[in-house]
């Protein structure tokens, strides 16, 4: 599904990924920031197709390009319990500290916050878990 919202000028390449961090105080007396911050808070977007429009932007200093962004879940761990393809479940975040570890970025994907539903798009293969928990690699999309 295709949304359209407005990012930096640098930003605007398609192809280019980023998590919707909400509306921010410099955004209150913006005439399009109904255009703008119009996604799910915490959720990653790509870009599409940047547009020719631009308009001011009181945030970031410089013009705002308009953009079509489409919702893209990063892959992930599962728990091997709950890894079922086509299954809709609520995203629980895996507890460890270990940013050595070779999964740390899939045990904790930027753009998907726990609680987040989710719908597994495909299982991958088993990761080996220093803390011996029992974890597979996962594509998934947002909601149901």
């Amino acid at each position: 599904m295709v949304q359209i919202t407005l990012v930096g000028e640098r930003q605007a390449k398609a192809g280019y990924e980023f998590v919707y961090r909400g509306p921010q105080p410099e955004c209150g007396p913006c005439k399009v920031r109904g255009a703008c911050l119009n996604q799910e808070v915490g959720h990653r977007y790509r870009i599409r197709r940047v547009r020719e429009v631009s308009h001011p932007c009181l945030l970031n200093g410089e013009r705002a390009r308009v953009v079509e962004v489409e919702p893209v879940a990063p892959d992930c761990s599962l728990s091997s319990r709950s890894a079922i393809e086509g299954a809709v479940l609520a995203y629980e975040k895996i507890v460890c500290a270990n940013t050595a570890c070779p999964n740390f970025p899939a045990c904790h994907p930027i753009g998907i916050e726990p609680g987040t539903r989710i719908r597994v798009l495909e299982v991958g293969p088993e990761l080996e878990c220093p803390l011996g928990y029992s974890l597979v690699s996962a594509k998934v999309a947002y909601g149901a």
